[in-house]
């Protein structure tokens, strides 16, 4: 049994689950090695709101946790986007794709494989119109080990 220190209860899990999400550093390598990410936007809009998507490309063999992962102790690796401009008051509301249902005998969770898009809905800030600042948090695994989570970060007009 393993102490989850967030929510203080016990989780039974399979040895492969527990593995598979056990981080590694293979010499060095950390999960933004695994995923390639771009993004495009559209024009900011009258309502100064513009569209970002966010394009993953995960290697062959990998995977990354999806957001809903729905699996309790996945949650901290489930992957994720911040969308941030030079003024404080611009916001992004970030609609994740839905993942592949993964069934490893009693633990059951989504993830992402290959080409992901992810969709935001960016509303400016009055005179909000320099680049955006994008961080994404990954965390890829195989079928034996997990890398340690890494944020890749893009910047888009």
């Amino acid at each position: 049994m393993i102490r989850n220190p967030v929510f203080g209860g016990l989780f039974v899990l399979s040895a492969a689950a527990f593995a598979a999400f056990t981080p590694v550093d293979a010499a060095g390598t950390k999960s933004d090695s695994k995923v390639k990410a771009t993004a495009t936007t559209t024009k900011i809009d009258a309502k100064l709101t513009q569209t970002v998507t966010i394009t993953l490309k995960i290697d062959k063999g990998w995977h990354l946790y999806a957001n809903p992962v729905n699996h309790e102790f996945l949650e901290g690796a489930a992957t994720t986007v911040k969308i941030a401009g030079k003024n404080k008051n611009t916001t992004a509301s970030v609609k994740y794709p839905p993942g592949k249902k993964i069934v490893d005998k009693k633990e059951t969770y989504n993830i992402y494989e290959g080409v992901v898009k992810i969709n935001a809905t960016v509303v400016r800030a009055p005179g909000d119109v320099g680049p955006l600042e994008i961080t994404i948090g990954v965390q890829a695994c195989d079928k034996g080990v997990c890398l340690s989570p890494a944020k890749v970060k893009l910047t888009v007009p």
